[in-house]
């Protein structure tokens, strides 16, 4: 096993960069977007209340993601 772990991918191949989705998000955040990534469902302190605006709005399984806090950045690897 390397390690590494697979980038989330568009149906061309390059990379999904959600950064226009998640730019207005609170630092510190938990996100629920919608299953196929293109709208938030859900924000929260904790994944259970992320979850919860979610499934209020019909999403079952949302992607989780945590905001970066404030001064700290987020980067993914890109071929």
């Amino acid at each position: 096993m390397s390690g590494k772990k697979p980038v989330p991918q568009n149906s061309d191949g390059r990379p999904r960069d959600l950064s226009s989705l998640l730019k207005d998000a609170p630092a510190g955040a938990w996100v629920a977007l919608s299953r196929d990534k293109t709208r938030i469902a859900g924000i929260g302190k904790s994944i259970r209340a992320a979850t919860y605006q979610a499934q209020l709005k019909g999403e079952q399984s949302p992607v989780l993601i945590k905001m970066p806090l404030q001064d700290e950045g987020l980067v993914a690897g890109v071929r």
